[in-house]
């Protein structure tokens, strides 16, 4: 299987309490817990999720999943939807359009967080 199992998850990511993957697509449930040091200082009394810590989860797990060990050259149509507070269970979708191409979307139980399009550099020669 391609991922983390749940011990392996490095500092920093959210618990992994399920994963599923085909060729070109992975999905995760992700446990969001208040515990997790994105939440320090963000927001003190109501913590929430930076969509730069979702932009950062999609490029790891992206990583893991399709081999893509190096950071994307451009993010398109990022849109965030709804703000994710934690504790909270969300649902990471990636699709991999192409060789450099990858979609990612995160969907809670008030229906999709955020999204968006990592556009990775192509392969050196």
């Amino acid at each position: 299987m391609k991922g983390y199992a749940e011990t392996d998850v490095p500092a920093g990511l959210p618990r992994i309490l399920s994963f599923g993957s085909g060729a070109s697509q992975s999905t995760y449930q992700l446990a969001i817990d208040p515990d997790l040091e994105c939440f320090v200082g963000h927001f003190p009394g109501r913590p929430v999720l930076a969509g730069i810590v979702q932009v950062h989860w999609a490029v790891v797990f992206s990583g893991t999943c399709f081999g893509l060990k190096r950071v994307p050259v451009q993010i398109k149509r990022l849109k965030f939807k709804n703000v994710v507070v934690p504790p909270a269970i969300l649902e990471l979708s990636l699709v991999r359009v192409t060789e450099i191409d990858v979609t990612f979307t995160y969907i809670g139980a008030g229906g999709t967080c955020s999204e968006g399009r990592l556009i990775f550099p192509g392969m050196l020669p």
